[in-house]
């Protein structure tokens, strides 16, 4: 397989990896990280062959080691999906934190903002991380504390920016928590939707592209906010 070329997107670039939806290894690791290599050449296989696609022999090709060389840092492929997973939640977390670089900190709501439209754009650009990352294709998920443990750092980005947007702690009895909650639900389902080219249910003439059905869903949620606020 040819090493995969530069791709289009406005996914966050890392080292080892393309601008957009594809990642790009950094050749043939003999004597580098060969864990690393194994996720870097997996992650391409699943965006470019789809989660069928990615198998550990075939990964252990590109990284060119033996097809029993992976079996040193990955039981099985679950195991593999699992790490890719992973580290699909931290270039999600890169990348959300890249999008309030530029915005004043004084400005919640903007942050807030951006941060919820980075969501939306990283699922378009990656669209089989993204469903691997919260589908079903991974058995046994809590048997993977790095999973778990990068999840929980991407959930904590929405929440950390929805504090400064309260102006309370608790807001008409739910928590800082359950509020981020909420706001990750109305994020996560329009970015499913749009990824999977479902037609919104928007009764209009006019038909909204998924970037403004995304600022309509930031607006919904930033007044739901503001409207539940109460002073300290």
């Amino acid at each position: 397989m040819k090493k995969p070329a530069t791709a289009r997107g406005d996914a966050p670039v890392k080292q080892g990896q393309s601008q957009g939806g594809t990642t790009k290894p950094e050749g043939q690791w003999h004597h580098g990280d060969l864990r690393a290599s194994l996720i870097a050449w997996g992650t391409h296989l699943l965006d470019t062959e789809g989660i069928a696609g990615m198998s550990m022999r075939t990964a252990a090709k590109l990284a060119g080691v033996s097809p029993g060389a992976p079996a040193y840092h990955f039981k099985d492929r679950n195991g593999l999906l699992a790490a890719i997973a992973a580290q699909a939640f931290r270039d999600l977390v890169a990348y959300r934190r890249q999008s309030v670089e530029n915005i004043d900190p004084a400005d919640a709501q903007g942050r807030l903002r951006a941060i919820m439209l980075a969501y939306v754009a990283f699922a378009q650009a990656h669209p089989a991380r993204f469903h691997l990352m919260f589908g079903p294709e991974i058995a046994d998920r809590e048997q993977y504390p790095e999973l778990a443990e990068a999840g929980a750092a991407s959930f904590q980005v929405l929440r950390s920016a929805i504090g400064p947007v309260l102006q309370a702690p608790g807001v008409g009895g739910l928590s800082e928590e359950q509020l981020a909650f909420s706001v990750w639900a109305a994020t996560h389902g329009l970015a499913t939707l749009t990824i999977d080219r479902r037609r919104l249910p928007v009764a209009s003439t006019h038909k909204p592209t998924a970037e403004q059905m995304a600022d309509v869903v930031v607006q919904f949620c930033l007044a739901a906010l503001r409207g539940s606020a109460t002073p300290r």
